[in-house]
């Protein structure tokens, strides 16, 4: 048995839209990760996909600017002709669970951190 797994953090290209597809509810997405090699930064496009209660969820809850953490399988790439003639080359990914890295204003999530620890693990934190 083989398996694969993906982790991306990124922001989202745009709003998910939610669609079904042979009775099951879809989005896709692009999620831009950017890398930073000196003073030159590399952004790299994952097409993302998402199936039924996650997809639900996403198209709920993100729009175009959020960070996200996908974490995915199924990695594949398809190769098409952009809009100038110029063969590109897509990343794509089926998202197993998409967390959302910050508020919908922007600020840092507090709610996903995990619980800090001070050391005095005898003492009841209430």
């Amino acid at each position: 048995m083989t398996y694969q797994m993906h982790i991306i953090v990124g922001h989202l290209g745009e709003t998910p839209q939610l669609r079904d597809a042979n009775d099951q509810k879809v989005t896709s997405f692009s999620v831009a990760v950017n890398i930073r090699r000196g003073e030159q930064q590399i952004t790299t496009w994952y097409r993302v996909t998402a199936w039924n209660g996650l997809a639900e969820t996403v198209c709920q809850y993100l729009e175009k600017g959020r960070r996200v953490l996908v974490d995915g399988s199924n990695l594949r790439t398809s190769a098409y002709i952009d809009r100038d003639g110029q063969p590109r080359a897509s990343l794509e990914l089926t998202a197993n669970r998409v967390q959302f890295l910050d508020s919908a204003n922007g600020d840092a999530a507090q709610d996903d951190a995990p619980p800090s620890s001070n050391g005095d693990e005898d003492e009841i934190p209430f």
